[in-house]
């Protein structure tokens, strides 16, 4: 079981990583289409994002001790 739990995991941190790259990249997309000096919501979004995942991690550490 121990082997499966790693597989899942891996496949669970290039889910996760895909996902913040494709995010990432869409909202430098549609930064660069903006004027100059409006920044727009995902300034916001991508440091939130860190802070999901570290929560996450949190969580995790403390149901699993």
């Amino acid at each position: 079981m121990k082997k499966l739990d790693k597989i899942v995991r891996s496949v669970l941190l290039m889910l996760l990583g895909a996902m913040i790259y494709g995010f990432i990249g869409a909202a430098a997309e549609v930064y660069g289409s903006r004027i100059p000096g409006n920044i727009g919501g995902e300034a916001f979004v991508l440091p939130l994002m860190a802070l999901l995942i570290w929560l996450g991690w949190q969580i995790r550490a403390n149901v699993h001790k």
